[in-house]
C-alpha cells in the first residue's frame, strides 16, 4: 500500500517538473535582446556642451566639481562652487559605467578599455592614456538571467555591451 502511494507521488512529481512549451509562434514575447556597439562608436570620445541627463549613474565629487555618469554615455561636469550647481560640460565616453578620480586624473571604462583623462582644467578634459583590454570582457553571449527566451547575439552586428527587454515575435534562443 505504501509503495503504491510512493509510486503515485513520484509519478506526479516527475510529470509536474516537465516544462511544456506550448507557446504560439505568432505570440509576441517579452524577450532579452542584445544591444550592440560598433568599434567606431566606442572611440568617439570628446567634450561637448552640457546635456540633459538620460540615465543617471554614479557621481564623484572632486574639488568644486561633481562628475555624474550618464550610464553608457559619459559624464556631466558640474560646477558646484556657487549657490546652485551648474552643468558646464559633458565628457562623452561611450559605454562608460564607472568612475574614479585621483590627482587631477579621471579614470573610467570604455567597454573593456581603461581611459584616463587629465582634468586639471575640468572645462577641457584631455585624454592622456587608453589601456586596451584592461577589464575582462563579460560573457555577453547570454542575457543576465536563465530559463528565458532571448534573441541570439550576432557578432557581425558589433560587440554586445548590455541586454534589454523588448517585445518581439518568435525569439530564436532559450537558456
Amino acid at each position: 500500500m505504501r509503495t503504491s502511494y510512493f509510486l503515485l507521488f513520484a509519478s506526479i512529481l516527475c510529470c509536474s517538473s516537465c516544462i511544456i512549451d506550448n507557446r504560439n509562434d505568432n505570440l509576441r514575447v517579452n524577450t532579452w535582446v542584445p544591444v550592440y556597439a560598433q568599434t567606431s562608436e566606442i572611440d568617439q570620445i570628446g567634450v561637448t556642451a552640457p546635456a540633459s541627463t538620460v540615465t543617471a549613474g554614479k557621481i564623484y565629487a572632486y574639488g568644486n566639481y561633481i562628475f555624474q555618469n550618464d550610464v553608457f554615455k559619459g559624464f556631466h561636469i558640474i560646477n558646484n562652487s556657487g549657490a546652485t550647481a551648474q552643468k558646464i560640460a559633458f565628457l562623452k565616453v561611450p559605454f562608460s559605467t564607472e568612475i574614479a578620480i585621483r590627482s587631477n586624473y579621471l579614470y573610467t571604462n570604455n567597454v573593456s578599455d581603461l581611459v584616463i583623462f587629465d582634468i586639471s582644467n575640468p572645462l577641457k578634459p584631455v585624454l592622456v592614456n587608453r589601456v586596451k583590454n584592461a577589464f575582462p570582457v563579460i560573457d555577453q553571449l547570454y542575457p543576465p538571467v536563465t530559463n528565458t527566451y532571448f534573441e541570439c547575439p550576432d557578432t557581425k552586428k558589433g560587440i554586445v555591451v548590455r541586454w534589454e527587454q523588448k517585445m518581439i515575435d518568435r525569439p530564436n534562443c532559450r537558456r
